[in-house]
Formats: structure tokens, C-alpha cells, sequence
């Protein structure tokens, strides 16, 4: 009996076991069916909104709201974030059309994963120019049920933005982009990006706008290396640009600078001497970033140069050429021009320039750019003869040195970038008027001779009064 009673009593320890272990199953069962619709419902409600909206600003460094979550499973969609109106911050942000996915994993771990985060488009413009925490992240006490104990870490995978606009602004001195797309690849330990398509708005007129063909770089805090950015100008010109820099200072930054056939602003590079519409070749090497200012040494060289006078004839080549009549002074092609300068803040020291159209004129010397300010010196050589007719009507004041049959002439550079000035252009302005007087008095001269006239008549004192102002002309 007694064994039937112990056979009996394990028998219903058995059951009570099985019973149990039912009861466990269907329990997972029932978390597993009901735990991603409470993580579903708990991420579309309006705490993890404000979370993410929390997370986002104090990234951004901005006061704003993502717009309702849309969960299916594991996937997302928010219509966007944006900045309040009126907040305080840099910039304002305008997000839209936000998608993601995440893994189902969190269940598991507590990490949120996505694997990628899609972002149709993204706007700036610039803010009040207070950086601020939002006070809903800086006052708020911790929680054992606040989001950021709730999961363990927060992983993305990559980002694309479709389409990224910076509005032209003051903050960004009148610069700004539109239509550009970028890939980011988010790692603590090095985190790469990419940038296709789109354009640059530039502030310069002459400039235009920018074809930004596409860009490449990585961060690791505080670095950021750009390893290459191309642009394409509207008339065909490339630039290329690589270097690396600090996002917590500007101190060190480093980079190269290289263009090809890129067209030069028209007008600008004569100095008030003459025009060159060119486009040009060089580089550009950066060697430090002040508080000032860049720091760095480049050169150019012009591609397809002609020499001009420029509009009218008050430039140094257009009285040259009513001085002298020759017509390749209106205009030449330049056989060579380039330079060689140095960058200080607010100083452009350009140095060796060289310039020559064979068998008519040389050019060379130093200008240097303190802000909007000029100053330097030009050497300008004509071939002999044209030197020699231009030192003849000044009555041998200009273009007497010669130097392998050229004569030569300095000139000294003042005044500003949009007005230049220079001590050659009155001498060769009195020089044609003294010719067109004197031109004038030959006439009347032959005048007064025709008519048989005397220095009596009124033609005769003329030509008098004219001899005695000017004498005669130099030979």
C-alpha cells in the first residue's frame, strides 16, 4: 500500500511539473506575441515622440518636434522635424519624410539597431546664433523609466539624405548649396560620408553657380579629413579640394587646392594697366587657419590669355596704343602669365608675375592686397621701337632702360581693388595731349602759310602761343 501510495504521489508531481511548464510556454508565448505590440504601441506614443524629439534637438543643437511616429512591425515613418517657430539655436532645421527599420533584436538586448535611416529631404538657414540645450534635456531628473534607460545603446547603420539645401545667408557669407545628396556611415571609431550631385550658390556674381560632381571624407572626434571634393564651373572648369581640420577649432587645418582651365572674373586681374580675359591653371597649399584668417602659398597660370585694353582707352594699354598706332596693342595673345603668391590673413602678396606676347610686350613685377588696398610695383617692357616712339613724345621721360631689345618702364600701383591708380597713366594722358596740341599748331601753322599770313594775323599767334607752351616737338 505504501508504494502505491509514493507511486501515486509522484505521478502528481509529474503533472503539477507538466502543468507548469505548459503554463511557462504559453506565457512566452503570449510575451512574444504581445511584447512587440507594446514595444510598437510604447515607440508610436507620444513618450518616445518626445524622447526622440529630446535626442534630435539636443543633436542639432535646436528646439524642435518630430511629427507623429507611423509603425508597421519594424518598420517607421515620421512626416519630418522641424525647428519651432521663434526657438533659440544656429540654425533651423526643416526635416522631411523620415524612414526607417529596426531590429528585431531589441527585444532581446535592449539595443535600438538601424540598419539604415532614409531622409528625403533636409533644409538650414540660419537661426538666432544662440547655441542652447533644450531645458526639457538639461532639467530633466533620471528616471528609472526614462528612454535612455530603456535601451542599452543606439546603433545606425548608415544615412542617406536624398536631397540637403543650406540657404545663402550672413552666417554663411552669401554661400549655400541645394540639391545635394549624402551618404553618412555612422561609427565611433571612424565615421565616412559621401556627397553626389547638386550645386553650390556662390555670392560672386562673376562665380556663379557651382556643379558639385561629388565628395568624400570621414570623421573621427574632433577630425574630419576630406579626402576629395570636385566641382564643375558653368564654362568647364574643374576644381579639386582635400585637407583635414579640427570641428572644435579652427587652428591646423591643412589642405590643397587644385583648378583646371577655370575662368577668371572679367576685369579684375589688370589692376587698372590693362584686361586679361584668361581662365586659369594652378593650386593652392594650406598650410595653417588663424583667427584671422587662412595661411597658405599658391600659383596660376593662364590658359588662353589675351591682353586688352579694357573698356574705353583709359586703361595703360589704350593710350600705349593711340600713343604709338600699333593695333596689337588693342589687343594680344599672351604666349606667357603666371605668378606665384603668399596668403596671410588679409593679405595677398602676389609675387613673380610674368607675362610676355613675343616681339611686342613683357611684363613683370609684385602686387600686394592688404584688404581692399593696392600696392607694388609693374615693370613694362615694349620691344624697342614702340618704346623709343612713346619715349620721344614724352621728350625722353618713359621707356629709356632697355634690356634684350626692350624698353622698360616701372610703374607704381595704388589705390583699391575697384579703383586702381598708378603713376603712368597722367604721363601718358599729358603725352597725348601734348600731341593732339601740338598736331593742332602744325595745322594752323600750314594755315597761315598758305594764306600768305604773318605772326600778326591770328593763325600766326596761335601757332606762337602753342610753340610757346610746349615747344617744339622731341626728336
Amino acid at each position: 500500500m505504501n508504494a502505491s501510495v509514493k507511486h501515486g504521489s509522484g505521478k502528481k508531481k509529474w503533472y503539477i511539473f507538466g502543468g507548469l511548464l505548459i503554463a511557462g510556454v504559453v506565457l512566452l508565448v503570449l510575451l512574444g506575441a504581445l511584447l512587440p505590440i507594446f514595444i510598437t504601441n510604447w515607440l508610436g506614443g507620444k513618450d518616445f515622440q518626445k524622447i526622440a524629439s529630446q535626442q534630435a534637438s539636443s543633436f542639432l543643437k535646436t528646439e524642435g518636434d518630430f511629427e507623429s511616429f507611423d509603425w508597421s512591425s519594424f518598420s517607421v515613418y515620421s512626416a519630418g522635424f522641424a525647428t519651432r517657430s521663434g526657438a533659440k539655436g544656429e540654425w533651423n532645421w526643416d526635416i522631411r519624410d523620415i524612414r526607417t527599420e529596426i531590429s528585431p533584436r531589441l527585444l532581446l538586448d535592449r539595443i535600438l539597431r538601424f540598419s539604415e535611416i532614409s531622409v528625403g529631404s533636409i533644409k538650414m538657414k540660419s537661426g538666432t546664433g544662440l547655441v542652447v540645450v533644450p531645458e526639457s534635456l538639461s532639467a530633466r531628473p533620471a528616471s528609472a523609466s526614462s528612454g535612455g534607460d530603456l535601451f542599452r545603446d543606439v546603433q545606425v547603420g548608415k544615412v542617406v539624405i536624398k536631397s540637403f539645401a543650406l540657404q545663402p545667408g550672413p552666417a554663411t557669407s552669401g554661400w549655400g548649396v541645394e540639391n545635394v545628396g549624402i551618404e553618412v556611415h555612422p561609427n565611433p571609431q571612424n565615421t565616412t560620408f559621401s556627397i553626389q550631385g547638386g550645386e553650390i550658390l556662390s555670392p560672386l556674381a562673376w562665380l556663379g553657380a557651382l556643379s558639385l560632381q561629388q565628395a568624400k571624407g570621414s570623421y573621427v572626434s574632433p577630425q574630419i579629413y576630406l579626402t576629395q571634393l570636385e566641382l564643375k564651373s558653368a564654362q568647364g572648369g574643374t576644381l579639386e579640394l582635400s585637407g583635414e581640420g579640427r570641428t572644435d577649432s579652427i587652428a591646423g587645418r591643412k589642405g590643397r587646392l587644385t583648378w583646371d582651365r577655370w575662368p577668371l572674373p572679367e576685369g579684375k586681374i589688370g589692376v587698372g594697366l590693362f584686361d586679361i580675359p584668361a581662365k586659369m591653371s594652378g593650386s593652392f597649399e594650406l598650410s595653417d587657419w588663424k583667427l584671422e584668417g587662412p595661411v597658405g602659398t599658391g600659383q596660376v597660370k593662364l590658359i588662353d590669355a589675351r591682353l586688352e585694353p579694357g573698356k574705353g582707352s583709359e586703361t595703360i594699354l589704350g593710350l600705349l596704343a593711340v600713343l604709338t598706332g600699333e593695333p596689337r596693342l588693342r589687343g594680344c595673345t599672351l604666349s606667357t602669365a603666371q605668378a606665384s603668391w603668399t596668403l596671410e590673413p588679409g593679405i595677398y602678396n602676389v609675387r613673380s608675375i610674368t607675362a610676355e606676347a613675343p616681339g611686342l610686350l613683357r611684363v613683370n613685377g609684385q602686387v600686394k592686397v592688404m584688404g581692399q588696398n593696392l600696392s607694388g610695383v609693374i615693370n613694362l617692357a615694349l620691344e624697342r621701337n614702340l618704346g623709343s616712339k612713346v619715349s620721344s613724345l614724352t621728350g625722353g621721360e618713359l621707356f629709356r632702360q632697355e634690356t634684350d631689345g626692350y624698353l622698360n618702364q616701372p610703374i607704381q600701383i595704388s589705390g583699391t581693388l575697384d579703383r586702381p591708380e598708378n603713376d603712368l597713366q597722367s604721363k601718358l594722358t599729358g603725352a597725348l595731349a601734348r600731341t593732339a596740341i601740338r598736331t593742332g599748331a602744325q595745322i594752323l601753322e600750314k594755315a597761315a602759310g598758305a594764306q600768305g599770313g604773318s605772326g600778326g594775323d591770328a593763325a600766326g599767334q596761335a601757332v606762337n602761343v602753342l610753340k610757346s607752351l610746349f615747344g617744339p616737338a622731341p626728336k
